[in-house]
């Protein structure tokens, strides 16, 4: 979907079964490596745009851990609510600040009522292109991530 709508895409998963050309063919680049392996020598930029989508919440802190510390204009992670504080309360404890965390997109996604894989790929892609064209509407109040909420903030302030 993210290629549909223009973005060059590279894949990365520790998993060869997972990360591969015959899954992913329209892909830019596919990496089948640790993530620690791979990031440091991604040409990740202001104009970058980084999903995180792992098998489990460790992955996801590890892969949040390094994503963070990009100057990437877009990072986001999939997951529930609950999930996302839990991650984000985890790496704190860790000694990562919490505005390290508010430019963050997670949950990721706009909240269009999707359901099946392809239409969450689709609200994160509309997520995506309103970040890239500085979307004047209020497309922010249809964003799932916590950081969106003021209600959520104040769950992450405790």
């Amino acid at each position: 979907m993210a290629t549909l709508a223009g973005f060059a895409t590279v894949v990365i998963d520790d998993r060869e079964t997972f990360a591969n050309r015959e899954r992913f063919p329209e892909a830019a680049d596919v990496h089948a490596a640790e993530y620690e392996a791979v990031f440091p020598n991604l040409e990740i930029n202001e104009t970058s745009y980084i999903i995180i989508v792992t098998r489990g919440h460790r992955d996801d802190m590890r892969v949040l851990k390094l994503a963070i510390a990009t100057p990437a204009r877009y990072v986001a992670m999939i997951g529930s609510k609950r999930k996302v504080l839990n991650v984000i309360r985890e790496l704190e404890k860790e000694g990562i600040p919490r505005a390290a965390f508010e430019r963050i997109h997670a949950p990721m996604g706009l909240n269009i009522g999707a359901v099946s894989p392809e239409e969450i790929a689709i609200s994160v892609a509309a997520e995506m292109i309103a970040v890239r064209r500085g979307a004047a509407s209020n497309w922010r109040s249809l964003s799932m991530s916590v950081f969106a909420d003021e209600s959520l903030r104040a769950v992450l302030a405790k």
